[in-house]
């Protein structure tokens, strides 16, 4: 019996595992790469923060499927239709995530040499894959842990402003 948080979650090799979405990690982080070698390479290097929880899929589709753990970011390669030209490629799905997942930050990643210029030109969300791409994602991680920072601020200690600048408000007024 499943869990109201649980999904079955498929690794790259098939694997199938009964996982739950995890509150106390920082960032979860989709992988998506048709490359099991850059798959397990890019991993490997985001592993190394123990608050990052990170799942790996060899297609866009499986990817989406994973949707119901809410990652905070989900870096696809763009030439995902590589092995079989019936999958869809990164920019088809990770527009389909901006419309499933809009909260969710997507980067997509490429070696394909055209791409790289795109990259030169500064468009935050594709990056070329080359000797410095594991600083750019984490550029990115860090961006978002500043966002959900400043999200939490005005959520948290805003309205706390709000109610201590009325509460003195009153007080004034019944003094007077």
């Amino acid at each position: 019996m499943m869990r109201k948080n649980e999904i079955i979650y498929s690794d790259y090799h098939g694997a199938l595992y009964h996982i739950e979405a995890n509150k106390d990690v920082e960032l979860t982080i989709f992988i998506v790469d048709d490359d099991p070698f850059y798959l397990k390479l890019l991993k490997t290097q985001l592993a190394r923060n123990p608050k990052f929880e990170i799942f790996t899929f060899a297609s866009g589709e499986s990817c989406l499927n994973a949707l119901e753990l809410k990652p905070d970011l989900i870096i696809l390669d763009y030439h995902l239709d590589g092995q079989h030209a019936f999958l869809k490629k990164g920019d088809v799905i990770a527009e389909e995530i901006k419309k499933l997942s809009p909260k969710t930050e997507t980067i997509i990643i490429s070696s394909d040499h055209k791409l790289a210029l795109v990259d030169e030109l500064n468009r935050p969300n594709i990056l070329f894959k080359d000797s410095f791409v594991k600083e750019k994602v984490q550029t990115k991680f860090i961006d978002i842990l500043k966002i959900r920072k400043l999200k939490w601020i005005r959520e948290a200690i805003f309205p706390l402003l709000i109610l201590t600048f009325l509460f003195t408000c009153i007080i004034i007024y019944l003094k007077t």
